[in-house]
């Protein structure tokens, strides 16, 4: 399964500053990323910049001058780790945030979203649903993308069944998805 979390310069009318992923093999461990993005464009307007969410994420505008990516680095660098695959994520925000940044780089994801997090948890391998709150013991939350996707990860594994396959999302024809379990091989 892959997760994928953004953190954004606000809500509604807001803009991604922070993509992160995490990736669950087969073997259950985890692989997981970021990167900030810096879009001038978008830093360059201040109405779109809420300080409440700049508390929450502790991400400032001068980090992302600093260290932030521009959009068509970050939405390559997304293509190249998650092609042909489909994420989940826990808002349908992040959505949101993914068809922004796709449509400022001006490349097309080559990889699917869903922030139905339902999705990741309503499959044959998952034994019960372990709360958030069990999950936060092991990878807490941090209101920033990787410790995010990675929370949402630890949650998915700590609910699947002891011999239960990894799934991961993969598009099909007429626009759904489909679960395929990964083989340890």
């Amino acid at each position: 399964m892959i997760f994928l979390d953004f953190e954004a310069s606000a809500g509604m009318g807001g803009y991604p500053i922070e993509v992160g992923f995490c990736i669950v093999n087969a073997d259950r461990s985890m692989r997981s990323g970021a990167k900030l993005i810096r879009c001038d464009e978008w830093l360059d307007d201040p109405s779109r910049w809420d300080w409440r969410a700049e508390e929450i994420h502790r991400i400032t505008r001068q980090n992302l001058t600093d260290f932030g990516e521009s959009p068509r680095k970050v939405m390559t660098w997304l293509n190249a780790e998650l092609a042909g695959m489909v994420a989940v994520a826990d808002s349908p925000m992040d959505e949101l945030w993914m068809r922004e940044l796709a449509e400022m780089a001006r490349i097309p994801a080559a990889f699917g979203l869903t922030g139905d997090i339902r999705k990741a948890f309503d499959g044959p391998e998952i034994a019960c649903i372990t709360s958030s709150e069990e999950a936060e013991k092991v990878a807490p939350k941090r209101h920033r993308a990787e410790p995010d996707a990675v929370n949402l990860a630890t949650r998915y594994v700590l609910s699947l069944e002891p011999a239960a396959f990894v799934y991961r999302l993969h598009y099909v024809d007429g626009g759904g998805n489909e679960r395929r379990p990964l083989s340890s091989d």
